[in-house]
């Protein structure tokens, strides 16, 4: 171990010298340019790692080179003795060997004897002068563009907003002065009056309020059902103290990127705690669909038995499997119509039913078309409609029960109640619940009005365009269900196999609050 007393001579501004002190104590002590050196000497004339001072096997502290030269009255040498008095030159630097205290085994002292040059006269010297009359040059010149720009950002579009007949000329044209002051390029939905920027913009200076988008919007619904809760919640909840505006979602002047925002955050501020903001409000929290989202719920139509004809919506979470139940007045089992199926022209009529014969899209979104009869039922079950025998067989139509009821008058006077009765066993009850009927009734029996659900998830949209490459199995479970009361659609679990929430997972979608929801969505359907 070497203790060695340090001691580094600097000149002063006045040119003073000055004596720093450190003592220092190590195995081996390295000189040079270099960070990790244990006496670092920032000077590029120095190599990074240029000396070192240790012990060699004569027991005698040397100043050995490594990737640098040292030097004795002007001879390099490679290994110098320590002894008292020495003076070595090490670069710009001069190591001196002087008197050691009783408690250190060396002290040296470094002076700096060869300042870098001054590099500033020289590159003064050799810069030219500039040219004559060039500053008085520049400043007219900024001087004028910041005339330029003060008439054309500022005074022209002013004047086309403060005078009223310059403004109505301007409207006239397809630019105006005060389209220099638009922040980015007009969303295509709003190209058709981009360049009066007084439509959305009423007053100068002043930000776009919700009554200049009312003005055109004025069928789109609100967020919430109930006006008040409405006006309380978006314009005085304490999580949106200042209200809350339509330009805060649907950002204009930042297209090609799409008018209405995309991300969760808006919708986390309220729902997220949504006790917080309204307290009577029965819905769950929610912050993120893979993370923290409830069951979905489904809606199914309800029929008011006390009430004759009156129905509602009655949403019933996908965990409450007892209530999951549909009540259509059909019997129809779709184990029965998937796969090869038993046609109705005898044992050789061999069909091959898939999902998409009797549910077909439509649209962009191929939103599923309502069932019909003549399109999707007829071909395989006319033959439920169809009476008598040979030459004395007829077919009633396919509707209300009158019209079934004077097709028999017509037809078959006479066996008008046998066959009314073949109708009500095995003919529309093929298919249909049947009821009795009124006393005051022209008919004997009912058909049960057809009752099937066309938006299950009535809080949310679905696009099956965007799905197509799956099959319909994969959500949809009915090629074991043998009654129409079965419900078959997906719950949160079957979404999640492709979806993620607002962040992306390895083979799994990013999907955010707006992949599924529309915040605009009071106006939702009930039941016809």
């Amino acid at each position: 171990m070497i203790n060695c007393l340090l001691i580094k001579i600097s000149h002063s501004t006045r040119g003073v010298l000055s004596r720093n002190y450190r003592t220092l104590t190590s195995e081996e002590i390295s000189l040079g340019r270099g960070a990790e050196c244990t006496i670092h000497l920032l000077d590029p004339r120095l190599a990074m790692h240029h000396a070192v001072i240790k012990r060699l096997d004569d027991g005698q502290l040397y100043l050995v080179a490594i990737n640098g030269e040292l030097a004795v009255d002007g001879v390099v040498q490679q290994h110098i003795e320590l002894s008292h008095g020495k003076l070595i030159s090490i670069g710009p630097y001069q190591l001196k060997v002087e008197p050691a205290p009783p408690d250190v085994d060396i002290a040296v002292s470094l002076l700096l004897l060869q300042r870098l040059p001054d590099d500033f006269q020289d590159l003064k010297l050799r810069t030219h002068e500039p040219l004559r009359g060039a500053s008085s040059f520049k400043r007219r010149i900024a001087l004028w563009m910041a005339a330029f720009i003060a008439l054309v950002f500022i005074a022209l579009p002013l004047a086309q907003n403060l005078i009223p007949s310059l403004n109505k000329t301007m409207a006239q044209l397809p630019l105006g002065f005060d389209r220099v002051w638009s922040p980015g390029h007009v969303s295509n939905a709003h190209l058709h009056f981009g360049s009066q920027c007084f439509n959305c913009h009423e007053k100068l200076t002043q930000q776009v309020k919700d009554q200049a988008c009312v003005k055109c919007h004025q069928n789109t619904a609100a967020h919430i059902a109930d006006p008040a809760l409405q006006k309380r919640v978006f314009n005085s909840s304490g999580r949106l103290s200042d209200g809350m505006r339509c330009a805060e979602c649907h950002r204009e002047h930042k297209a090609p990127h799409p008018l209405a925002k995309q991300d969760n955050n808006n919708c986390v501020n309220c729902h997220a705690d949504i006790k917080a903001v309204d307290a009577k409000s029965t819905l769950a929290d929610v912050k993120d669909f893979d993370r923290s989202h409830p069951e979905f719920k489904l809606s199914f139509i309800r029929e008011h038995h006390d009430q004759l004809g009156k129905t509602s919506l009655e949403r019933i979470p996908q965990t409450n499997k007892t209530r999951l139940v549909e009540h259509s007045g059909l019997k129809f089992p779709h184990s029965q119509h998937v796969g090869l199926v038993q046609g109705p022209n005898g044992v050789m009529d061999i069909r091959e039913l898939s999902c998409s014969n009797c549910h077909q899209g439509e649209g962009k979104e191929m939103r599923i078309q309502p069932i019909d009869f003549k399109r999707d039922c007829q071909l395989c079950h006319a033959n439920q409609l169809q009476l008598g025998l040979g030459k004395q067989s007829f077919s009633v139509p396919h509707g209300d029960e009158e019209t079934v009821m004077n097709a028999l008058k017509v037809k078959a006077p006479k066996d008008q109640a046998r066959y009314a009765n073949s109708l009500k066993e095995n003919g529309c009850a093929y298919c249909h619940e049947i009821q009795a009927s009124h006393k005051d009734s022209s008919a004997p029996w009912r058909v049960k009005k057809v009752r099937i659900s066309q938006d299950w998830f009535s809080k949310a949209q679905f696009n099956h365009a965007s799905h197509r490459t799956q099959k319909c199995v994969a959500c949809h479970q009915v090629e074991q269900s043998e009654s129409s009361a079965d419900v078959a659609m997906p719950d949160r679990k079957t979404c999640l196999r492709c979806h993620s929430g607002n962040s992306p997972k390895p083979k799994r979608i990013a999907s955010s609050c707006m992949s599924c929801h529309a915040f605009h969505n009071a106006h939702l359907a009930q039941p016809k």
